[in-house]
């Protein structure tokens, strides 16, 4: 971490006035771990945990993956838990978090034991902030956005905008810390996306424009007591409803490439309403044995996601001349249900010796996912005819045992940490339609090791190893058909099993100002959704299929420039090579370098550093994505932020994604057919947000993190 810090003293005999500056660097680049400091983000502030990550240097999100640039997937952790969600429910979920509770986002390059092996290139830790201050805190925060679409690439895009009003509250004294924390949004969202498939004699092409409007209440409270000096005990929960009210207008073309005459067409309008609640609780306590760092760190946790959703889905066939085709027309009514429960207990233990630090714990997990579609047919009339084809309910347990156990050496200048963590897993999936029954048993071991090495006060030297697993969510593990438009769908596979990869990496960095790096890993048994298409039926489905086995390689660079105070500095320079080979005669091996640019700057525009503003920017050239190739997309992002009244007010206008540029192209070839899906450009907004922060305090402060996280992440 770099500090700005300026001294002020006026000497008249004695000295009157020591007046300290200090300000945290938004990007700390270590061996171990990037550390973005939310609080100090200009262009993320009055926004949300989704748009707060895609600022961090390096990260990338697309259709609610999120990876690292040239490396692959992550997965995302709240307070050192894997949140249970991925895709659009992952997204959701992280836009209900409010940036302004959120102390600091680690990137963390190659997680010890003591952390679940999932996620194939490293974890992201949103750490939330916790007073550190005796007495109590408040703040209170609103921001207004505005969405500044092009209305001449995408329909209605007029009036998309969007609301948030969000609090917290925190007391500390010797013995009790306690909390609460409240967030509400209301918004109108517009999201859209592209798909072209060439085949021989045909082209199709769907566009698919969804109009949403967002309602989203969430709250957190958490209590922590010290029961005497060597333990305490604490109780967290977060909980809330939201809702993702609109309907999707899709268009299919079908005409031919020679001539490029339309043969026929579709429209397709189908409303939702998901209604989804979330309730998390976690109780904790921490047991010191004496002052030398021996202790005791458990954990209990239960979570439960609730949603349910109601479907109406009309589509049309039109002739070429634009005259209908009632033989074309399908119409269906579906509802929905997904109900999972996460119960985790956790046990760690510290013991420091002279010779090195042991660590050593386990975990249990059980997972109950139930989850159903029904689907109807709808006549003239407007009467349900129960439709079994399409219908599904499904069950899914998964039960995990583990343990581990590390040590950290450190001897003069070396230090080592080793640590090996052992996985057992069980499954049992069963469709009750289907009558299909699917399990699995296996045990997986994931070792760690990292050396490092400082042969002066200005260089370190690093090495680093470990092996982790990606296992597949559990909507692409459930065999339900999930309908797009009478010719399209998507699927889930039961059989799908996971992918493990291999991450090996060697660094050097020099004061904390330039951090290089050389990596290499290895995904076995890699999965990714395959479009899947039939020329003779115009039937297009998506289904996960374990078939890539994928190598990268690559050269990173982090450079922090403290040229002057008034500028805080962080460039990033990423060059890939990967290689994805296929194991499936129809889809071709694909391999290519990619490119990553990026540069984070705070310009503090005044001695008090009370005014700033900020210029972020990532360039993203093509590269190799699974079995895919992207195009060139890339981002800017402005801000200005100023505080008053003795830093308690802040107020901030950000512009995120000015050129609207950072939705890629993504191109695959399956079975001869070219397929290309392209996300609309809808990330551009303004967004004003105003912050206000009182209380009384001194100092006082406590980090707590739960034991569940893995878990939620793949809901």
């Amino acid at each position: 971490m770099m500090l700005h810090v300026h001294l002020h003293a006026q000497i008249d005999t004695n000295l009157k006035e020591i007046q300290i500056i200090a300000v945290k660097s938004t990007v700390k680049n270590n061996s171990d771990k990037l550390v973005y400091n939310v609080a100090t983000s200009i262009t993320a502030t009055g926004t949300d945990a989704l748009n707060a990550l895609s600022k961090v240097p390096g990260i990338k999100i697309s259709d609610g993956s999120v990876g690292i640039a040239g490396k692959g997937n992550v997965r995302v952790m709240i307070n050192d838990q894997i949140v249970q969600l991925s895709g659009i429910e992952l997204t959701r979920y992280l836009k209900t978090i409010p940036a302004g509770q959120i102390s600091r986002i680690e990137l963390i390059k190659n997680p010890g034991a003591n952390y679940d092996a999932e996620g194939n290139a490293g974890l992201i830790n949103i750490v939330m902030k916790k007073s550190n201050q005796q007495g109590y805190q408040v703040n209170i925060q609103t921001s207004g956005k505005r969405w500044l679409h092009n209305p001449a690439k995408v329909y209605n895009t007029r009036g998309y905008q969007a609301g948030n009003i969000a609090g917290d509250i925190s007391y500390n004294s010797n013995k009790l810390s306690a909390r609460a924390g409240i967030n509400f949004d209301r918004s109108h969202l517009l999201e859209g996306f592209r798909t072209n498939l060439s085949y021989p004699k045909q082209a199709w092409m769907q566009s698919d424009t969804g109009d949403y409007k967002y309602r989203n209440l969430s709250y957190e409270a958490g209590l922590d007591y010290k029961l005497s000096p060597k333990a305490s005990i604490g109780l967290n929960y977060m909980g809330g409803k939201n809702t993702y009210e609109g309907f999707d207008h899709v268009y299919n073309t079908f005409t031919t490439p020679e001539t490029n005459t339309l043969d026929s067409s579709i429209r397709t309008l189908a409303t939702y309403y998901p209604i989804s609640r979330i309730n998390a609780i976690n109780l904790h306590s921490v047991i010191n044995f004496d002052t030398s760092g021996r202790k005791l760190l458990l954990n209990a946790d239960y979570f439960n996601h609730y949603r349910t959703d109601v479907s109406n889905f009309d589509s049309k066939s039109y002739r070429p001349d634009g005259s209908p085709n009632p033989s074309g027309n399908t119409r269906f009514y579906d509802t929905n249900k997904q109900n999972i429960n996460i119960y985790t207990f956790k046990a760690d233990a510290i013991l420091p010796t002279r010779f090195a630090q042991f660590a050593f714990g386990g975990k249990v997990s059980f997972i109950d996912n139930y989850s159903n579609a029904f689907y109807y047919n709808k006549n003239t009339q407007n009467e349900l005819i129960y439709n079994p084809g399409l219908s599904n309910e499904f069950d899914y347990k998964e039960n995990t045992q583990s343990l581990y156990a590390s040590m950290n050496v450190d001897h003069n200048q070396w230090k080592y940490k080793i640590g090996l963590r052992t996985e057992l897993t069980q499954t049992k999936g069963y469709s009750h339609i289907l009558k299909q029954n699917t399990t699995n048993d296996y045990v997986k071991f994931f070792p760690s090791l990292s050396i490092g090495y400082q042969p002066s006060i200005n260089h370190s030297l690093a090495f680093n190893f470990g092996r982790r697993i990606n296992r597949p969510t559990f909507w692409n593990l459930n065999p339900y058909k999930s309908l797009y438009t009478a010719y399209s769908y998507g699927q889930g596979n039961p059989y799908l099993q996971p992918e493990y990869n291999s991450n090996f990496e060697v660094s050097h960095s020099y004061k904390n100002i330039l951090s290089s790096s050389l990596f290499f890993n290895m995904t076995d048994n890699g999965f990714s959704n395959v479009i899947l298409a039939d020329a003779g039926t115009n039937i297009v489905y998506t289904t996960p299929l374990n078939f890539i086995k994928t190598y990268r390689y690559g050269i990173s660079e982090n450079l922090s420039i403290p040229l002057t105070s008034w500028l805080d500095n962080n460039n990033q320079v990423t060059l890939s090579y990967t290689h994805a080979k296929s194991k499936m005669s129809n889809i071709k091996d694909v391999k290519g370098f990619g490119l990553y640019l990026a540069s984070n700057n705070n310009i503090y525009l005044n001695e008090q550093k009370t005014l700033a503003a900020a210029v972020n920017f990532w360039y993203q050239f093509p590269e190799v994505d699974h079995i895919s190739r992207t195009d060139s997309y890339y981002k800017l992002d402005l801000g200005m932020k100023a505080s008053a009244f003795k830093k308690k007010v802040d107020l901030a206008l950000t512009f995120n994604d000015v050129f609207m540029s950072s939705a890629p192209a993504i191109t695959t070839t399956v079975n001869n057919i070219k397929q290309t899906f392209t996300n609309f450009q809808l990330n551009r907004f303004a967004l004003l947000s105003i912050s206000y922060h009182f209380g009384n305090s001194t100092a006082k402060s406590g980090d707590k993190n739960t034991g569940n996280a893995e878990e939620r992440r793949r809901l």
